[in-house]
């Protein structure tokens, strides 16, 4: 079942002249996920299965399209402890977690269209997963920049995680006791390449709305830079980025590894980037990634990614984990045969085995200095 949820957050509020307060003018023109490509019948229906809320920033009531399975009203298990998954560069969080996902694929019971959703597999081990897509990204319409931003995927990534929190009662104290410590702590973050970037300027930035960090296929590097732009040019013209269409070439070159992924999910894979994002987002200010700190990253965190992963290599990989924080538990894991794409590919249930695990771990089995 599609629903479609408004959640309007306490601290935001509108007044006439179309402005949230403590923020940016906005739009009066209302626009959401129907305004985007998964508001086309394709895009609808990849989102099978899939419960979609609409959060609006708290800085400028831009609508984020968020992403929940078995996550409204009573089919909501409070109990669970839930994660908010970040996905990357190039493609919306739904080819990414929700690969032939939904009962309508399932009940066509065609080789090679078995699910690979992530949020599926997550759900059925126990676990409450959530995902959002960033601002020009699937389900999210662009904003009036119509550029991504870091630093606003981590703004809009805090609104999220708080809209999360007040749906499991992490923001409301409990009468019992015994169910303290099972309500109250906060979702886990899990970020995957570039959106690992995210997660981590977020825990930087305000580690008190999440309890754990994953960083997956992270393409931190210490040694890399990103320029600003200059502050002088002859020209007074702002620059005007072309649009440019994703390819499919680019939507499988994440396939390295022979044997791991047939070519059937492969190329569904494809086609569903394709239709979600059939234009390449466009980054920008990638300078704000340059604040990536791991000495400051103080909550329990996982650091993993495949053995042959291109764009994490061990000894990057080693870089980000030894540097991280010393106030809190730590993890790394490499995992065997596998390249960036790890939860996509035919081992995935190891990987599964792995977030699941180290998500529903008890914080009283973490260290974690205030």
């Amino acid at each position: 079942m599609l629903s479609k949820l408004v959640y309007l957050l306490l601290a935001t509020g509108s007044n006439d002249h179309g402005v949230i307060n403590g923020g940016a003018p906005v739009s009066n023109v209302k626009i959401g996920i129907a305004d985007t490509p998964l508001g086309t019948p394709a895009g609808a229906a990849l989102l099978d299965g899939l419960d979609v809320f609409e959060v609006p920033s708290s800085n400028d009531g831009h609508p984020l399209s968020v992403y929940g399975i078995h996550s409204e009203g009573q089919t909501l298990d409070t109990g669970r402890r839930p994660v908010l998954m970040l996905h990357g560069r190039t493609w919306s969080a739904i080819p990414v977690y929700h690969l032939l996902g939904g009962p309508k694929n399932a009940a066509k019971n065609e080789p090679g269209r078995a699910s690979r959703s992530f949020m599926e597999e997550l759900y059925d081990s126990g676990v409450q997963p959530y995902t959002f897509d960033f601002r020009g990204f699937g389900g999210t319409p662009h904003d009036s920049n119509g550029c991504v931003e870091p630093n606003v995927c981590v703004h809009d990534t805090e609104d999220v995680l708080r809209f999360i929190a007040s749906r499991h009662g992490l923001d409301k104290s409990h009468a019992n006791p015994d169910m303290a410590l099972e309500h109250d702590e906060m979702p886990v973050l899990l970020g995957w390449s570039q959106g690992a970037l995210v997660a981590q300027l977020m825990a930087q930035k305000s580690p008190d709305l999440i309890s754990k960090l994953i960083l997956y296929g992270s393409i931190y590097d210490p040694l890399v830079r990103y320029p600003r732009a200059p502050l002088y040019t002859e020209s007074s013209t702002p620059k005007v980025m072309e649009p440019v269409e994703n390819t499919f070439d680019g939507a499988i070159e994440d396939f390295t590894v022979e044997g791991t992924i047939p070519p059937e999910p492969a190329r569904l894979f494809a086609e569903a980037g394709l239709t979600s994002d059939p234009i390449k987002a466009q980054w920008t200010h990638l300078y704000h990634f340059n604040n990536c700190d791991p000495a400051r990253i103080q909550v329990p965190t996982l650091v993993v990614a495949g053995d042959q992963d291109p764009y994490a290599p061990l000894r990057v990989q080693s870089e980000l984990f030894f540097n991280l924080g010393r106030g809190a538990d730590r993890t790394w894991s490499i995992m065997s045969n596998a390249d960036h794409a790890v939860h996509l590919l035919d081992g995935r249930h190891r990987f599964l085995k792995l977030v699941t695990a180290f998500a529903q771990n008890s914080m009283n089995d973490n260290c974690r200095i205030p």
